[in-house]
């Protein structure tokens, strides 16, 4: 019983982590779907029909949530704003999601299977950009792009959206190229101290890009609707904001494509990064994927991409939890966390120029791309 209670814990930080301050439909779920493990009741059976490694709150809610668009006049959806629905999380819910699931466990149970939970949240791209911006005046080279965990490819396009960084003094600042046509600008709240005259340098200037590739063990087409319909459902019901630039960011690379690789990233990381044109310098980066590996796969990353920084310039882009991004790197907690703690996610940067391996923490970064604390220093 060891994995339902590594499971259950799964739910639970879930909860905390994630939902509780931004979905009431999820919290509320994802605390019946928690509470049904601990006691050993229906939904033991409904998760033990997929891998361990599928067994987690997004991946269920999404894998309803895909299959509940296409019974919308189903009594669960009048809980759903993404439906249309606008009844509030009550002592009938738990019922009703329940009787749903069991409805249409025949669709359900694939998804849950073989699903990935590929959001590709297009608002990470402003936290991504003063990134690739400050790797393009750090090397001073154009950038080869490489995504690990890409979906649909919607990261790749970053410098192609148009941006507002809010200061707290109410200063904003604009950045990217705007060239994404029908996509929103996208607007991020700047936290901490840093001045609109520091970010400037790494979203004001053209982002010089020689390729863009993407790394998915399964790549989405944007022009496939089956793939669209799974990225909907991995909006949380309520996010309808996120749900509309997910839509205009999935019409813009259907015409603008980009490559996407089928593969293992650690098996095919090599053969993208010598595909970089040799004045160019390949930029790797990662967000919101590594939790979803291994920690035999994370380990295995790092030891890769040290092995190709050690032979060709490259930098490393990451935008996850401390532990699990750039603390793989520095083996040490992250600096600037208070009281110990991790920042939810950290942007940090691994740098190899003439084989030297450098870390530098770029800064702090809000789910979702909800904001950005951008301060860069070295470690060590």
């Amino acid at each position: 019983m060891a994995d339902w209670d590594e499971t259950t814990r799964r739910f639970e930080i879930f909860i905390d982590r994630e939902v509780r301050e931004s979905s009431p439909l999820y919290t509320a779920l994802t605390q019946y779907v928690s509470d049904d493990l601990a006691a050993r009741g229906y939904f033991l059976e409904v998760l033990g029909q997929a891998p361990h490694r599928q067994r987690i709150p997004n991946l269920l809610l999404a894998s309803v949530h895909r299959v509940l668009f296409d019974h919308p006049n189903e009594s669960l959806a009048e809980y759903y704003p993404s439906l249309g629905g606008s009844r509030e999380p009550d002592e009938n819910l738990p019922k009703v999601f329940a009787e749903f699931v069991a409805a249409h466990r025949a669709e359900i149970d694939p998804l849950l299977a073989n699903g990935e939970t590929q959001t590709n949240e297009v608002q990470r791209s402003a936290q991504l950009l003063p990134a690739f911006g400050w790797v393009q005046a750090t090397t001073r080279r154009p950038l080869g792009l490489i995504e690990i965990g890409p979906s649909a490819g919607l990261l790749l396009h970053a410098d192609r959206y148009d941006f507002r960084y809010e200061f707290a003094d109410g200063t904003v600042l604009e950045g990217g190229e705007a060239s994404a046509d029908g996509v929103p600008a996208l607007h991020c709240p700047i936290h901490g101290s840093c001045r609109p005259e520091q970010l400037a340098p790494f979203v004001t200037k053209p982002l010089r890009v020689s390729s863009r590739v993407g790394l998915d063990l399964n790549p989405l087409s944007p022009t496939d609707p089956e793939a669209c319909a799974w990225l909907r459902a991995l909006v949380w019901p309520e996010h309808a904001e996120r749900r509309a630039r997910l839509e205009a960011a999935l019409a813009h690379a259907a015409r603008r494509p980009v490559r996407l690789r089928k593969g293992d990233a650690v098996r095919i990381l090599a053969d993208a990064v010598d595909s970089v044109a040799d004045n160019a310098i390949p930029c790797v980066f990662v967000s919101n994927s590594l939790p979803h590996w291994s920690p035999e796969g994370r380990e295995e990353l790092v030891r890769l991409v040290r092995e190709l920084g050690a032979r060709r310039d490259l930098v490393f882009i990451i935008k996850e939890a401390h532990r699990i991004g750039l603390g793989l790197f520095s083996g040490e907690p992250d600096p600037a966390a208070p009281e110990g703690k991790d920042v939810h996610e950290v942007l940090g940067a691994v740098v190899y120029l003439g084989g030297r391996e450098r870390l530098f923490r770029l800064g702090a970064a809000g789910m979702h791309g909800a904001w950005l604390d951008w301060a860069p220093r070295p470690l060590g």
